[in-house]
Formats: structure tokens, C-alpha cells, sequence
């Protein structure tokens, strides 16, 4: 379970391990949106995969804060950093919706050509409501709702993510990219404020899915101050890392509904400032072609899976003459095809098909649109200073630091004296 490593191997620019988590995460999730009645259906902990939203929050504030934090030093650093943050999130969703969108206009043509051909909603009805179109353009789905989830329903997390990331850009601003009691407080408050308005679930979507998104942030921040006590000595980090993903995989397996279930993003953090060093043997493997490949892809398959169902079960209604009526279970989201056999094996196949669709989303949507909001942040802002040492992976140690903006933070003379770094391993 051991594997030695030189400490200058430690990545420095990227977590290529937590890079492959999230790919596996967005595999999960788009598996559990397959509206198919497959045997894991019926798991007992089954809906526990939406855990794995969870898992993406708390790596969004780990990841931000290491990316951002020592950027945040000024007002218009974090103009930057919105724009940058607009520009990684609302292209692909735009164009997904754009996509489901075109759906629904085939749809209205096929139907009109077709008329009683049985559906199980009406081209534009509730859930795809036009005025809904603009809340999910504006990224308010999750705040103006209509009764229903709308549209791209998985793309509540990505909307709710955008405006808690400013959240915490602007406690970064205030309180310094170290301050860990201020991130540990936040995440308390917000996930007392969730217990509050959702005590049965943790999994809030509608109304409260920022708390949600809050919560995990912060405590991804939080994970990220305290990454450096989670380091485990040479020889050790075989097991650290086993115990890491052991958690990770135990706490959708075995955490039952309920209080329990407001302690995994806390067990969630402690897994990811683990797997964060990569230098166990989980890390190894996750720096291989195809984890890296999901990693990079994981956005683009947890926006477009749902758009592959909407297609596959489009033509099965177009098959409907054919074969005299829908599905069993179109009507309740549970498809049987013809067997529990057959039903797996359509869920999977669909999984594979968003990931290849992941890939060319990747390679034509997101990394052209990334570059021109570069531009426009180069445009705007002017080029970006070259990032000193203090920009590479931070490690708690005894050399005091201040933000590259200068200490304009009204509480920075509190919180960073005791924040500190030093040059990555």
C-alpha cells in the first residue's frame, strides 16, 4: 500500500487527482439520472449518489481558493474573477440549453406533422416553459422556480456554484485567503441555515440549493487551509490515500437519511485534502490518459447527459406507431425497455455516449470559449502579473505572507499574520 516519492513530483498547478474524482463523479451522477428500471434502482442507499454533488462543491472551494486566493487583493481582481468565473460556467450551460431548446422545436414540428402521437408532455409545456429559458440564462432557476424543475435540471448546481463563488471571493477580499476560522464559521452557519429549511435531506435543490452549495464551499476552503496537516509522512501515503477513497465511497454506502448526512461534506474535505498531495498509488493511476481525460470532460458530461436522454426517449416516441405505446414507466421516470438486463445496459450505453459527447463539447465549446474570455479579461483588465511562489500549491509554515494587491482588507491585520506559506515541495 506504499509508494515512495520525491516531494518535487508534488503537482504544483494542478490536483490531477481530484481532476479524476470529479470525472468519476459526473459519471455517477449522469448514471443516476438514467430514467431506466435497472437492479441498483432499487439499492438501498441509491439516491445517495447525489453525494456526489456534494463531493463537486467542497472541490470547488478547494480548487478556487488554491487558484484565486492569493489573486483576491484588490476590487478589481475580483471583477476578474467573476468574469473568469462567468466564463468557465455559462458557455457550456448556454449552449446545452440552446441544444434542448432545438429538442423542443423538433419536437413541436414532429407532433404537428403527427398529430396523436401520444407524449408524455407537450412540446414547451411545464418544465420547458419559454419564460423559463431566461431564468436559466440569468442563472436564477434555482431561485425563480415555476413549481418544476426546468430545462437542464442538473444545471441547478452550476448556477447556485456561480453565485456562492462570489460569496466567496468577497470573504476572501475581507478576511484574507488564510482565514480558516472564517470559513469554518460560514460553513457552520450555512449548514445550520440548511438543517433549518431542509432538516429531513441534505440533497436541497429547489429554493435552498445555495445553503447547499454555501456549506461545501466553504468547507472546500476550509480543507484547503488545513491541506498540509493532512499530509501523510513518506511511507504512509499508500494507506492515507486508500483511507481517503475508503471514505469516500463509505459515506454514499452506508450514511443513512437524515443528521448523519449533514457531516459527509466535512468528511468529504478531509478525504480531498488528502488525495490532493498525489503521492500514493490512487494517484498514480488517476494521472493516467483516460482518469485525466474524465476529469477534463467531467463538466461537459454532468451538463449534456440529460440531453442524451431527452434524445434517446425522443425516439422512442417516435417509434410509438410502430409499436402501439410509450414505455412502461415513461410517465414516472422508471423506463423499462424489456428487462432489468436491458435496462442497464441502455443506462450505460447512454453514460458512454455523453462521454464521447463530453469530448467534442470539451474540445469545440469549452476550450474556445475559455480562451476568448481570456482575451476579454486581457482586454479589460490588461495582462496578468506573473504569479511568485506564493501562487503554486501553499503549504502552513512560518513565513508570514500578504495578498499580491496589498493589505487593503479591513480584516487582514487579524487573519494574516497567521496565515503563511511556503514553496511547494
Amino acid at each position: 500500500m506504499e509508494q515512495r516519492a520525491d516531494r518535487a513530483a508534488e503537482p504544483a498547478s494542478r490536483f490531477e487527482t481530484l481532476d479524476a474524482l470529479r470525472g468519476v463523479c459526473a459519471l455517477a451522477v449522469a448514471f443516476f439520472h438514467m430514467p431506466f428500471a435497472h437492479p441498483l434502482r432499487e439499492a438501498p442507499r441509491f439516491d445517495n449518489v447525489q453525494f456526489c454533488v456534494d463531493v463537486f462543491f467542497v472541490l470547488s472551494g478547494f480548487v478556487l481558493l488554491h487558484a484565486y486566493g492569493a489573486r483576491l487583493g484588490s476590487p478589481t481582481q475580483g471583477l476578474r474573477f467573476a468574469l473568469a468565473r462567468f466564463g468557465r460556467l455559462w458557455p457550456l450551460h448556454a449552449a446545452t440549453l440552446g441544444l434542448l431548446i432545438s429538442l423542443e422545436a423538433a419536437r413541436l414540428l414532429y407532433l404537428a406533422g403527427h398529430p396523436g402521437t401520444p407524449v408524455v408532455t407537450p412540446p414547451f409545456g411545464p418544465a420547458h416553459r419559454p419564460v423559463e429559458v431566461l431564468t436559466h440564462l440569468l442563472f436564477l432557476q434555482d431561485f425563480i422556480t415555476f413549481g418544476e424543475f426546468s430545462w437542464n435540471v442538473p444545471a441547478w448546481s452550476i448556477a447556485v456554484e456561480f453565485y456562492a463563488s462570489l460569496v466567496l471571493a468577497g470573504t476572501v477580499m475581507l478576511a484574507g485567503p488564510r482565514a480558516r476560522w472564517v470559513f469554518a464559521g460560514l460553513a457552520l452557519l450555512a449548514a445550520l441555515a440548511l438543517h433549518a429549511v431542509s432538516p429531513r435531506t441534505l440533497f436541497a435543490i429547489e429554493d435552498w440549493g445555495i445553503l447547499r452549495c454555501l456549506f461545501d464551499l466553504f468547507v472546500g476552503c476550509l480543507a484547503y487551509c488545513l491541506r498540509d496537516a493532512a499530509r501523510a509522512p513518506d511511507g504512509g501515503a499508500g494507506w492515507a490515500e486508500a483511507g481517503a477513497i475508503g471514505l469516500l465511497v463509505a459515506i454514499p454506502a452506508l450514511v443513512p437519511p437524515g443528521d448523519w448526512a449533514y457531516g459527509a461534506p466535512v468528511a468529504f474535505g478531509a478525504a480531498i485534502a488528502v488525495l490532493s498531495h498525489g503521492r500514493g498509488p490512487v494517484s498514480a493511476a488517476a494521472r493516467r490518459g483516460l482518469p485525466q481525460a474524465l476529469g477534463r470532460w467531467s463538466f461537459s458530461v454532468y451538463l449534456l447527459h440529460l440531453p442524451v436522454i431527452q434524445v434517446f426517449l425522443a425516439g422512442l416516441h417516435y417509434a410509438v406507431p410502430r409499436v402501439g405505446s410509450l414505455p412502461p414507466g415513461s410517465e414516472t421516470g422508471s423506463v423499462d425497455l424489456g428487462g432489468p438486463a436491458l435496462n442497464l445496459a441502455t443506462a450505460l450505453a447512454l453514460v458512454a455516449a455523453a462521454v464521447v459527447l463530453a469530448g467534442l463539447s470539451h474540445r469545440l465549446v469549452e476550450r474556445p470559449t475559455l480562451a476568448w474570455f481570456g482575451a476579454l479579461d486581457r482586454w479589460l483588465f490588461g495582462p496578468r502579473p506573473t504569479p511568485g511562489p506564493s501562487a503554486a500549491v501553499c503549504q502552513i509554515e512560518k513565513t508570514p505572507w500578504r495578498p499580491a494587491g496589498g493589505d487593503w482588507s479591513p480584516l487582514g491585520q487579524y487573519f494574516w499574520p497567521r496565515a503563511v506559506l511556503r514553496r511547494p515541495e
